[in-house]
């Protein structure tokens, strides 16, 4: 027990001798801004690692004036902040201790002007300036030395417990914090020459995105992931957040900042890239691997970096295709075999374009479950099937179907293998979203898609003369 009464009479210590940037109040934080920029840096080296960088020069120095502009206002200017577009589909953005922000290409494409552009890098600089992630380190730090020493001292079960405690530390930057995050967007998008309403327009084209993608998730069978789980905390209608953003707004003056926004998403990649093989329709086309696969009427495809997944209606069944090198001579047969490590059943040879293969029965979770295998030019497709509450026998025919498509890459598809990009279009008389959406390339829910890259999810309309967002 004095261990435990010394460890936080020094967390107490350490507590009082560190002030918050924003605050001026103390904060708990167990390491220096030295040792915050050191960690921060060596995350995003990984992030880097893990992520590419998006390919376009002018886009990134944009960003990274923008961002510049707002940290200037902030009230840690003396960091360097780095501010880095990463070509990921995914509507998300973060930042790290010490001042490296990154911004996915995916939440870009679905801002409509500047100033909720500015808006979500002032919300990320927030977290920096307030130290949000270091404080959450410094808790999770903390709960780690007394889950060692509770556990010396009690034993495993009170260690336990104070793991589960440090876990639900970490799980989130919560309300509060994103709150205050919010606040501190308005404060330096408006000192920078924006208006007050940059966080609100930002949060309604992050709360159409969320709806939309509970849809989604619904229809998957699948959870929901969204940008910082800002809405579990606060949604767009919630007094608190109105207030908070109310007290925070700065008087700037009328004239308005030029909008460069749209000149910047003009060509902007949307959603797959062409080095993971890009979606059209029901259609695949990757150029780099030279395949070509088609999905069953009603099927959805979800390209993921390392596998493509056929989903059905409802989710009720689902197909994987991932890919592997050949590194024996074995028969296609042996390598089904081999990496089931079980009896498999129903198994015959196939055939698809020419190339051999096999597909069987085998057991999964206690339940039957589809697999097969072809062989191409020393590569290994695998195809293998998941389904929750449907027989194999109420899908086998999409999953030959699936198997069946797998071809090589003809010349004259070269071009649709290449990534969707942005267009900004002008709206003409009679142009609507149905319209627009029966002539697009976007695979799976056009019309919604092009709606929420507009801000006009779900029912918005169109006037003519209105600069807007399609995908060509």
């Amino acid at each position: 027990m004095t261990k435990i009464l010394s460890l936080l009479v020094l967390f107490l210590f350490l507590s009082s001798c560190s002030i918050n940037p924003v605050t001026g109040n103390p904060d708990f934080v167990l390491i220096s801004e030295e040792q915050e920029i050191s960690l921060g840096r060596n995350v995003a080296k990984q992030v880097l690692q893990q992520e590419r960088k998006y390919e376009d020069e002018s886009l990134q120095r944009y960003i990274q004036e923008l961002g510049d502009d707002l940290t200037k206002r902030s009230h840690r200017p003396n960091l360097i902040y780095r501010f880095i577009v990463l070509d990921n589909p995914a509507v998300n953005a973060f930042a790290l201790p010490g001042g490296h922000i990154f911004i996915y290409r995916g939440l870009l494409a679905h801002f409509n002007s500047e100033e909720e552009l500015a808006a979500v890098l002032a919300h990320e600089i927030g977290h920096v300036t307030a130290r949000h992630s270091v404080r959450q380190y410094s808790q999770s730090q903390a709960t780690q030395i007394l889950t060692t020493i509770i556990g010396q001292e009690y034993g495993s079960t009170a260690a336990d417990l104070s793991y589960l405690m440090g876990g639900a530390l970490i799980s989130g930057y919560g309300r509060d914090m994103e709150l205050e995050a919010d606040g501190l967007a308005v404060q330096y998008s408006s000192i920078s020459g924006y208006s007050g309403n940059g966080m609100m327009n930002a949060l309604r084209v992050l709360k159409a995105q969320e709806e939309y993608s509970v849809e989604v998730s619904k229809r998957r069978g699948v959870s929901t992931q969204t940008y910082h789980g800002v809405f579990a905390t606060h949604p767009e209608n919630d007094k608190r957040l109105k207030e908070v953003v109310k007290q925070n707004e700065i008087f700037t003056n009328e004239a308005s900042k030029e909008d460069r926004l749209f000149s910047f998403l003009n060509g902007l990649v949307y959603g797959d890239s062409s080095r993971e093989g890009v979606r059209r329709g029901n259609n695949f086309y990757h150029a780099d691997l030279g395949i070509f696969l088609s999905a069953p009427r009603k099927w959805e495809m979800i390209n993921n970096k390392n596998n493509l997944l056929f989903i059905s209606p409802n989710g009720k069944a689902q197909v994987k295709v991932s890919m592997d090198d050949q590194s024996r001579v074995e028969t296609p047969k042996q390598y089904l075999q081999r990496i089931t490590n079980q009896k498999i059943q129903n198994g015959k040879t196939i055939s698809s374009s020419g190339y051999e293969g096999y597909s069987a029965t085998v057991k999964f979770r206690g339940k039957d479950a589809l697999v097969a295998v072809i062989f191409r030019k020393k590569e290994i497709f695998l195809f293998t099937s998941r389904s929750e509450d449907l027989q194999i026998s109420n899908f086998v025919n999409e999953f030959n179907s699936i198997i069946s498509s797998f071809r090589d890459l003809k010349r004259n598809e070269l071009k649709l293998a290449e990534s969707l990009k942005i267009k900004i279009y002008k709206v003409k008389k009679g142009d609507t979203y149905s319209s627009l959406s029966d002539k697009s390339p976007i695979s799976y829910d056009p019309e919604s898609k092009l709606r929420l890259l507009n801000g006009d999810y779900p029912d918005g309309k169109l006037l003519p003369g209105r600069l807007i967002k399609i995908v060509d």
